[in-house]
C-alpha cells in the first residue's frame, strides 16, 4: 500500500497516527477531540480500514486516509477481542506499521490507539526521550504490565510491551511489523501485541519502557486522581461499551455520541 502521509508529517520528521474502523469511530473521534484540547501542534493521521469509517470522518471534516484493501464495513459495534474480524483488524495494523516504519521520510512515527484520552502533546515527551536515549533504542513503548512494579527503562525492559501506544524512530527494523517474515508466529496466536511482542523478542530488538506514571495503562483506569502526572490513559483491559462508561466517569468522554 503507497498512503499519502507526506502533509501528517511534522518539519521534525514526527507521523502521529491511529488505524481505525467504523466499529472504533467514535473512540477515534473522542481521541481526536482530546487532542485538540491538548492544543497539538501537528495534524494526527486517521487511517480507515473500512470504507464507512473513511466516509464518516470526512463528514466530520478529518483528513482521512483509506487503507488499500478496505473493507467495506466492520460494522457499527465495537469488535470481541479474539474474533476474525479482531484479527484481520490487527493484521491490517500490522501492515500498516511495517509500511511506515520503512519509509525514510518518518523519523518518527507514534502510534495511538483510539481508546486513549490525551492530557498533553505527548510528541516533546517522546523526542526528547529519544534523545536521551542510546543509539541502539528506536523503539519506546508502553507497558501493559498489571501489577504496581515499575519497569520502565533499558536495564529491564517491559515483559509485557502494549501495541496500543508506542513511538519508534527511524532504524527500527519494519520486519519486527511484517506477518510474512514470521508466519508461524503470526499463526500461533494472530494478535498484534503477541506478535509483536514475540518479534521483539526473537529479533532482541532493543527498547525502553515509558514510565507508566506517564503513560498508563487500563489497569490503573481507578488511579484517575493520578491523571495530572499523566500524559496519556490509555483504557484497554476493558472491554466493549465498558470503555465509553468508565471514560464518562473519568471525565474523558468529551463527544455527545
Amino acid at each position: 500500500m503507497v498512503l499519502a502521509i507526506d502533509r501528517f508529517i511534522t518539519p521534525e520528521g514526527v507521523l502521529a497516527f491511529t488505524l481505525t474502523s467504523n466499529s472504533y469511530k467514535f473512540l477515534t473521534l473522542n481521541l481526536l477531540t482530546h487532542l485538540k484540547r491538548a492544543g497539538v501542534p501537528w495534524t494526527f493521521a486517521i487511517v480507515c480500514a473500512d470504507k464507512a469509517s473513511h466516509r464518516f470522518f470526512r463528514q466530520e471534516g478529518y483528513p482521512a486516509l483509506l487503507m488499500d484493501g478496505a473493507e467495506a464495513d466492520y460494522g457499527p459495534r465495537l469488535i470481541p477481542f479474539g474474533t476474525r474480524l479482531f484479527q484481520g483488524l490487527n493484521r491490517k495494523k500490522l501492515d500498516l506499521l511495517a509500511e511506515f516504519a520503512a519509509r525514510p521520510e518518518v523519523r518518527i512515527g507514534v502510534y495511538l490507539d483510539g481508546d486513549i484520552a490525551v492530557y498533553s502533546d505527548p510528541v516533546p515527551d517522546l523526542l526528547a526521550r529519544f534523545e536521551a536515549a542510546p543509539a541502539d533504542v528506536n523503539l519506546l513503548i508502553q507497558c501493559d504490565e498489571q501489577t504496581r512494579v515499575a519497569c520502565s527503562g533499558i536495564s529491564a525492559p517491559c515483559p509485557q510491551a502494549c501495541s496500543g501506544v508506542f513511538a519508534w524512530r527511524h532504524g527500527i527494523p519494519p520486519i519486527v511489523f511484517r506477518v510474512a517474515e514470521s508466519p508461524a508466529t503470526w499463526s500461533a496466536c494472530p494478535e498484534d501485541q503477541v506478535f509483536l511482542n514475540r518479534r521483539l523478542a526473537d529479533l532482541a530488538v532493543p527498547f525502553q519502557t515509558l514510565p507508566r506514571d506517564a503513560y498508563p495503562n487500563g489497569q490503573f483506569v481507578a488511579a484517575a486522581a493520578a491523571k495530572d502526572a499523566a500524559i496519556l490513559l490509555h483504557y484497554n483491559w476493558i472491554v466493549g461499551d465498558m470503555k465509553r462508561k468508565r471514560m464518562i466517569a473519568n471525565g474523558d468522554w468529551l463527544i455527545p455520541y
